[in-house]
């Protein structure tokens, strides 16, 4: 069976199963399934099916010359990714051909979204306007401004970011258009999510603080979260729509000192930590400290995991009988960590905004 998680939004448009499904809507079970299983591959699918319609309708604007010259390009670009890349019908030889000429497939779909070159930004604000008006605020001093939100929320914006937002905001939900960088401080109300679009990117919220990081010219957007859960998902995400329907956090969920990266050129999510991971702000009851005395690793690692949000995953059978006897200060939480895995002769890594700590046991 082909595993379609290594394949490309090109190559996906170039595999016979998924056009016949784009254009003929063949397997459809098939497919619904395979995203079921795979939901963080929805944006690579819908960037495919973007790809083979669009080139579907233009395969007769490519003349033969370019057709032999692109053939040659492409197997050896599929060579280069190991991808196998079927060649089977004429028609869609020329389809693969569109896919690597200078640079067709990239403009016409640019074409077709950007017809009077509108912006994410100014895209998103008609889009809203169509149901309620907005209003629009832009930071043009050199210091940080606050701007309060009519559900009590509040918003600091940096220098040369703008926002757009009801006067009043609907019964049902709440949603702000960003362009920029602003930290958001959002009043928590579980009936109606607060969502902020910016450059392709939506953060869902229920109630939380958070930063986010979308200056249009910019080709990435960042999202760091502070306190509280978010979610975030792209624009092109087939499932968008529902996400934004339900009141349930969905798509890909952030908690306290991890950030997400969306990387606009091919709507890819990249989750991580933060780089200086903070303490949470804990009761005085929930306080923890950090002075170990013969601690078995598992409760050092739960007195961190507890303290800073952050999952920290390591082979308990492996390492159960390590011990640490230590006192931890101030330290940033990734120094903590190098200090405790030189003691242990161990090392870590970050994966997923998560801490994986390798060792070789103790005796």
């Amino acid at each position: 069976m082909i595993d379609y998680t290594t394949y490309t939004a090109e190559a996906l448009a170039l595999d016979e199963l998924f056009r016949a499904w784009v254009l003929e809507n063949a397997e459809p079970l098939f497919w619904e399934n395979w995203l079921i299983d795979y939901p963080e591959k929805a944006v690579v699918v819908q960037r495919a099916k973007q790809i083979v319609l669009t080139l579907y309708r233009a395969q007769e604007e490519i003349s033969e010359d370019e057709i032999d010259e692109a053939i040659q390009q492409l197997v050896q670009r599929a060579e280069e990714r190991a991808v196998v890349v079927p060649l089977w019908r004429r028609t869609w030889v020329r389809v693969a051909a569109a896919l690597i000429l200078v640079p067709l497939a990239g403009w016409l779909i640019y074409r077709e979204n950007n017809t009077d070159n509108v912006t994410p930004y100014q895209e998103v604000v008609q889009q809203i306007q169509n149901e309620v008006k907005l209003i629009e605020f832009t930071n043009t001093t050199s210091r940080a401004q606050l701007v309060t939100l009519s559900d009590g929320s509040s918003v600091v914006l940096q220098p040369q970011t703008r926002i757009s937002y009801p006067t009043i905001f609907p019964s049902d939900k709440r949603e702000v258009v960003l362009s920029g960088e602003a930290f958001f401080e959002v009043s928590k109300d579980p009936a109606k999510p607060f969502f902020v679009f910016a450059n392709g990117l939506v953060t869902k919220v229920l109630g939380t603080t958070f930063t986010v990081q979308a200056y249009e010219k910019d080709r990435e957007v960042r999202v760091i979260v502070k306190t509280g859960k978010v979610s975030v998902f792209s624009r092109e995400d087939p499932m968008a729509s529902s996400k934004q329907k339900n009141r349930e956090l969905t798509g890909l969920v952030l908690t306290p000192n991890q950030q997400v990266t969306f990387h606009r050129a091919d709507s890819r999510l990249v989750r991580s930590l933060v780089e200086k991971p903070q303490l949470l702000a804990l009761s005085e009851i929930q306080q923890q400290s950090f002075e170990f005395r013969q601690a078995p690793i598992s409760d050092v690692f739960a007195v961190l995991e507890k303290a800073y949000g952050v999952k920290i995953v390591y082979d308990e059978e492996l390492m159960g009988a390590c011990e640490l006897t230590a006192t931890l200060g101030d330290e940033p939480l990734l120094e903590k960590m190098h200090l405790i895995c030189k003691v242990l002769e161990a090392n870590y890594e970050l994966m997923d905004a998560q801490i994986v700590v390798n060792g070789k046991g103790c005796k």
